[in-house]
Formats: structure tokens, C-alpha cells, sequence
């Protein structure tokens, strides 16, 4: 049965958060609310805790998984360098729904990236996200808790709808707000690329490229 912590979503408590980092390094999934929607964590460093992620959601191997991190300082661990352009972007809109692509460093489980070897990277705003990320002192995976292919989860009833019982763990920080999900973009060759665009618009990142305010 899966395990409902409840936890305020302003000011989440240390101890509930620190129940669901044990679930993590455990291998086991999380479920947790985002600035966009609720997302399943898992230890991105762990080919078994991810193998899990990809059989929970029915997700293709191979299609890449976003992640998010703490701060700078555990983004330079993961990545094998930050382009300059990436860095304008960061001081925009990180923390935020703005997922930038970076190659990455070898902690990282193969399975989570594409087949060019980057990694989709962000800094939520969410305090609980935050929070479950900076506890477990490692990234965590964000991809949206659904099925794949299916409408996202903005409460826990929904997750449950999905996965019944086989979550091994939620975070229920109440209803997340109906957004686009987060805009994914690519400046790991000095270009820009727009992957997806999402809650931030696509002419304020291209703004952003350009050294301009958003």
C-alpha cells in the first residue's frame, strides 16, 4: 500500500521530508508536487531505481527523463560543463518551469538521457520539491506522475488513480495548478533550440538568449 504523507506545501517539514528521502534510498518512487504538476522521483545515480520508474509509468526505454537538482553547485556535479548561454537563462528563470539541456556527467544512469547523451535539468520553485531534492542531497527524477501518454496528475487521487498501490510513496502537498508543464530548450551547442514549449513563453526565452530581460 502506498505510504501518504502529508506535508505543507509552503514550509514542508523536515521530518516528512526525510521519510520520503529513506523511500529513496531504498530505490524506491516518490511522488511529490511541482510548480506544474506532480512528479515521480527517483535516485538518478541508481539503473534499478530508474528501471522501476520506466515500468511504473509504461514508459518506452530510451525516451529520455528529466531531473531536477538542488542548486549550481549540484548541477556542475552532474554535468560535464555549463555553456555560457545556459547561465543567462539560469539567472532568469531558475527556480522555475524553464528545463534546459545539458550533457551529462557520468553519475547520471544512461537510461535517463537521450542518445545524444544530454539530460533535460531544472531548479524547481516548489518548496516541497526543493526540499525533497536538497534532503536526499542527489538529483531526482521529474517526470509527471501518469501513466505515459495520459493526462498529468494534479492531486494525489489522480496519482492513485494511476498507479493504485504500487506508488511506494506520496507526498500529498495538495492541488497543484493546471499548467503547460515546464519549456524545454537546448543551448548545449551555444545555439538555442526550443524542445517544448511550456508554462514560459518562447519569446521570453529567446529574449533570455539574447542577453535581453525576459
Amino acid at each position: 500500500m502506498s505510504k501518504i504523507l502529508h506535508v505543507d506545501a509552503r514550509d514542508p517539514e523536515p521530518h516528512v521530508i526525510a521519510e520520503a528521502v529513506e523511500a529513496l534510498k531504498a530505490g524506491q518512487a516518490v511522488a511529490y508536487p511541482t510548480e506544474t504538476l506532480y512528479g515521480l522521483a527517483v535516485d538518478v545515480t541508481s539503473d534499478k531505481a530508474v528501471k522501476h520508474l520506466y515500468d511504473l509509468k509504461r514508459r518506452d526505454y530510451g525516451l529520455p527523463v528529466a531531473i531536477l537538482v538542488a542548486d549550481m553547485k549540484m548541477l556542475q556535479d552532474y554535468v560535464t560543463n555549463i555553456p555560457e548561454p545556459a547561465r543567462g537563462m539560469v539567472k532568469q528563470f531558475w527556480p522555475g518551469a524553464l528545463t534546459i539541456l545539458f550533457t551529462a556527467g557520468d553519475k547520471i544512469s544512461r537510461s535517463l538521457m537521450t542518445n545524444t547523451g544530454k539530460i533535460g535539468i531544472r531548479i524547481s520553485s516548489h518548496p516541497v520539491a526543493t526540499a525533497l531534492v536538497r534532503a536526499f542531497g542527489k538529483p531526482i527524477t521529474t517526470t509527471s506522475a501518469n501513466l505515459s501518454g495520459y493526462p498529468p496528475s494534479l492531486q494525489v487521487k489522480h496519482v492513485k488513480k494511476y498507479f493504485s498501490d504500487r506508488i511506494d510513496c506520496i507526498l500529498d502537498g495538495g492541488e497543484c495548478r493546471p499548467s503547460l508543464g515546464s519549456t524545454v530548450v537546448d543551448v548545449s551547442e551555444d545555439t538555442m533550440a526550443i524542445i517544448r514549449e511550456g508554462a514560459i513563453q518562447a519569446d521570453c526565452v529567446i529574449r533570455a538568449f539574447q542577453g535581453k530581460p525576459a
